[in-house]
């Protein structure tokens, strides 16, 4: 698997392979819609790992960055590739990426229900801040606020 940033890609193509995923991937179908996925394509300040096999967008990972924080806004890896590791190499890509930037903590949201998710989280370091009550909507339902730390803090 390799992993490359968006601006190897058209975004108008792009968005339409990333909803197709998100759609696939998530049990009650995409959280974004096609045009949300363009816009935030073409935002300065977010970014997306792509994951590609044999030729094909595999899985993503769009992320948000804002001074030295980053906020993960949709992971997600198509249903036939799914438990090969791809969503984990991606985190890690992103972390070992932000590291190298300075980035003090990575936040992110996922479903109470979504425990496949939440145990990759916290393989990698991530631990539940709070819970953001009815933060999803079809169906309705409390999110987990998790973040890991990349740096230590330091006194000046």
């Amino acid at each position: 698997m390799l992993i490359y940033q968006k601006t190897a890609f058209d975004y108008n193509d792009l968005a339409e392979k990333l909803w197709l995923i998100s759609n696939q991937a998530y049990t009650h179908g995409s959280p974004w819609t096609k045009t949300q996925f363009l816009t935030d394509l073409q935002q300065p300040h977010t970014d997306y790992l792509i994951a590609i096999e044999a030729n094909e967008i595999v899985g993503f990972l769009g992320f948000s960055r804002v001074v030295d924080e980053v906020e993960i806004t949709n992971i997600a890896v198509n249903l036939t590739s799914q438990g090969k590791g791809h969503a984990r190499q991606l985190l890690k890509a992103l972390i070992q990426q932000e590291k190298a930037n300075d980035v003090f903590q990575v936040f992110l949201e996922v479903r109470k229900s979504n425990e496949r998710a939440k145990c990759l989280y916290e393989s990698e370091k991530f631990r539940v801040l709070g819970i953001r009550k009815s933060y999803y909507q079809q169906p309705v339902e409390d999110a987990f606020i998790m973040s890991t730390k990349l740096k230590t803090e330091t006194m000046k």
